[in-house]
């Protein structure tokens, strides 16, 4: 179950949003901790940079998150496929955009939709699904993609959004999450392909995404505490 008051209101990519998310582990990011034995140097500088994030008070974008024409294409297809997904699965309302932040964790997500199934009897929490949706412009990546049916697929063309998908579910507290990929220029019925993952079939990546993060936590509080101590 969600926790009501972890759901935010911040606009997406706004100041708040990055400073929200300054020095937090993030779904779209959490893969470069997810070596296969332990965490890898992609890892180790990742965590540099959150560590730089919690010393310094500013966050700045890694190159890949600088703004090309491809991630101006799927951003600006983003919406359609949500409202796919909205109607291929008769869902009434979804949760758009929502910063999932706690103050006392180290982690943070931002789904791309949240389907809100009903409230938890204290009426302090939410029963959800996260949904995260990709856009490529490129034919060949989305092709690769539309093949995909489970999340054991996905894993294996690309485990980057396969860990996001893992990760956004771990920080919603889900049972459920999909995965959706979705084009504008390709013909109705070919245009769209969503992975449902559940949790239970799961156990096991769950498990490793926990030892990892937990990996991640104390590999930055020793970073940390060797600039404090002047180590």
């Amino acid at each position: 179950m969600l926790k009501k008051e972890h759901i935010t209101n911040v606009a997406l990519y706004s100041d708040e949003w990055q400073m929200l998310r300054r020095g937090k582990f993030t779904s779209s990011r959490i893969h470069c901790l997810m070596g296969d034995k332990g965490i890898t140097d992609g890892g180790l500088t990742y965590i540099d940079q959150k560590l730089g994030e919690e010393m310094t008070g500013h966050c700045v974008s890694d190159e890949d998150e600088i703004e090309d024409e491809n991630t101006a294409w799927g951003n600006m297809n983003e919406p359609k496929a949500i409202e796919t997904f909205q109607i291929k699965n008769n869902v009434q309302f979804l949760a758009t955009q929502k910063l999932i932040h706690a103050d006392n964790t180290r982690f943070s997500s931002t789904p791309d939709a949240i389907w809100i199934h009903g409230e938890a009897s204290n009426q302090l929490e939410y029963n959800v699904s996260t949904l995260e949706v990709k856009c490529p412009r490129k034919f060949h990546r989305f092709n690769k993609l539309f093949r995909c049916k489970t999340p054991a697929d996905l894993y294996k063309v690309d485990k980057r959004y396969f860990w996001q998908v893992i990760d956004q579910m771990d920080n919603c507290d889900s049972a459920v999450g999909y995965f959706g990929v979705y084009h504008p220029l390709y013909p109705d019925g070919c245009n769209w392909r969503q992975i449902q993952f559940k949790k239970i079939e799961l156990w096991d990546d769950f498990k490793k995404l926990k030892i990892r993060k937990t990996e991640a936590v104390n590999k930055l509080i020793e970073y940390k505490s060797a600039f404090i101590n002047g180590v």
